[in-house]
């Protein structure tokens, strides 16, 4: 029987992973931090609530046991930076990305060193700016269709249309037209596994993966289930000897000065991460980027402004460039991404003894970095919790410590398609409220953050005409 992401062992090249430290084997003096005994229930519960609390109640760097193993939450900037940059070899992926990489094999979201490097460096050059901007016509092609369907007076519900939007343009520009009869499909078992994954994240729930409940034997159909329709678009487009110049094109003929090329399932892996990594986040940031325009709607008109101005640019070279100077939809888009971050948590695991800003971290331990905490922080952001998108103007985010600001990661870890959604969101803001105004028929939405941070619900909207 052929190996699947589901069932494939951790490549043998990955670094080890440490043995947990649970409270009998800590030698080290930690640091304070919550410590009551259904810590468990509340991390669940509000796990963003729950990390900036202790972080608010005990400072930067606080310590906590979840099941039974030791988790450090760092949040400082320089923190941050220390993880995520100036010490990353000093740590690998976290809770969760095991799990992931049931789903999404050795992607480059789940992948760890040495691979993760090799795959980082063939996959440069589908992603840089001047390849990412050629599909600014493809994305507006994508929205307008979208939304054609779109009537002042009538209500849509926000959250799937985003979804169904989105999945569109990245299935588009990855697959072209090969995907179309699997959309349904793919969709349906990209809900399911990632909804497993949320479930069992915590050390320990893996176990679920073998009980002999329907509910957890979905998660291993859900990913074998992807990965047969992705493997058989790739075989035949390999079979059949097809050129084309869509992103998985790109993928199959990427090659380095050295000669190197992803394998035939490295690719399969790669493009499921750009499905999941390429729509759902994208999709829940302009959710809440619509919510927070509804509860603010002074900022319409100047967006449909900003709007006449760059698409009369259409067509044109600097099309894509326009874009990205678009500097209300920008500040709006980046507040947005402060408040709301898709990717608000990022864990890791220490591989060596360790200090971050000269606080001492022991090998084993789990540690935290939040998006979430570390972006609402009153030193660097003033009014932390207000949607206020003129913050963003001038140098303001170049005057922020490193570590900061890091919606997309950062070092070799940050994420490579930033730039992709940045032009994927600037478009369909823009789009939309060149056409509409958009307003929330059941208050502000609730967040359901789990592996990333969404809204809770559908986010049903009344769509309104553009006043004259």
């Amino acid at each position: 029987m052929a190996t699947t992401p589901f069932t494939a062992p951790r490549p043998a090249e990955y670094a080890p992973i440490p043995k947990p430290l649970k409270r009998r084997t800590v030698k080290s003096e930690i640091p304070p931090g919550p410590r009551s005994p259904l810590l468990t229930l509340q991390f669940q519960k509000d796990t963003p609530g729950f990390l900036r609390s202790a972080r608010d109640q005990f400072g930067d760097l606080t310590s906590f046991f979840l099941g039974g193993q030791l988790f450090y939450g760092a949040f400082a900037p320089e923190m941050v930076h220390e993880v995520t940059v100036s010490k990353q070899h000093s740590f690998i992926k976290g809770v969760g990305f095991e799990r992931m990489r049931k789903v999404l094999g050795t992607g480059l979201l789940t992948n760890e060193e040495p691979i993760h490097l090799r795959h980082r460096r063939l996959m440069q050059s589908p992603f840089h700016i001047s390849k990412i901007s050629s599909y600014a016509e493809t994305m507006l092609a994508l929205t307008d269709k979208h939304i054609s369907n779109w009537r002042a007076g009538s209500d849509v519900e926000l959250g799937p249309e985003m979804m169904s939007l989105t999945f569109d343009i990245v299935a588009e520009i990855l697959f072209g037209t090969d995907i179309s009869e699997d959309t349904e499909r793919v969709q349906k078992s990209m809900h399911i596994a990632i909804d497993r994954i949320e479930r069992t994240m915590l050390p320990g729930l893996d176990r679920m993966d073998s009980w002999p409940i329907p509910y957890f034997r979905k998660f291993q159909s859900a990913a074998d289930d992807l990965n047969q329709v992705a493997s058989r678009i790739i075989r035949e487009r390999i079979k059949d000897g097809i050129k084309r110049d869509d992103l998985l094109g790109i993928l199959l003929e990427a090659t380095t000065p050295e000669g190197e090329r992803l394998s035939e399932s490295e690719v399969c892996d790669e493009t499921l991460t750009l499905i999941l990594s390429g729509h759902e986040t994208t999709a829940n940031v302009l959710t809440w980027v619509f919510s927070y325009l509804s509860e603010n709607p002074k900022y319409w008109d100047q967006l449909a402004t900003e709007a006449e101005t760059v698409f009369a640019h259409r067509g044109a070279e600097d099309f894509a460039a326009k874009l990205f100077a678009a500097p209300l939809t920008a500040a709006i888009f980046n507040e947005v991404l402060r408040l709301c971050p898709p990717v608000w948590v990022a864990p890791r695991r220490a591989l060596e003894d360790v200090e971050l800003a000269g606080r001492f971290v022991p090998k084993g331990a789990h540690v935290l970095v939040s998006q979430y905490v570390t972006h609402r922080d009153s030193r660097y952001f003033k009014d932390p919790d207000e949607f206020r998108p003129e913050r963003w103007s001038g140098d303001f985010e170049k005057s922020l410590p490193k570590g900061a600001f890091f919606p997309f990661g950062a070092g070799t870890r940050k994420c490579l398609g930033d730039q992709f959604a940045l032009l994927e969101g600037r478009i369909i803001i823009l789009e939309i409220a060149r056409r509409f105004r958009l307003q929330l028929k059941s208050g502000f939405p609730k967040a359901q953050p789990r592996a990333t941070y969404r809204p809770k619900g559908s986010v049903p909207m009344r769509v309104n005409a553009v006043r004259s």
